[in-house]
């Protein structure tokens, strides 16, 4: 497996994670707070997760092409 693979890999356990959580809060909100919060929390920091993993791709990406260029 490359590194595209593993990474499209990680975004898609990623998505998978959010869309649970998000059911989760969902079908919680009128039952239970505390898992719905919980769920959502989960939604939140899937979300951060995956922009924290594409800016660290970005960064890579550009170092990679800077050492191409020196």
């Amino acid at each position: 497996m490359d590194t595209m693979e593993r990474l499209i890999d990680i975004a898609s356990r990623i998505d998978h994670l959010e869309s649970v959580a998000e059911w989760i809060a969902r079908e919680t909100v009128h039952s239970d707070n505390t898992i719905s919060q919980s769920a959502t929390l989960i939604c939140v920091t899937a979300d951060d997760l995956r922009e924290r993993l594409t800016q660290l791709v970005k960064e890579i990406e550009r170092r990679k092409e800077c050492e191409k260029w020196n």
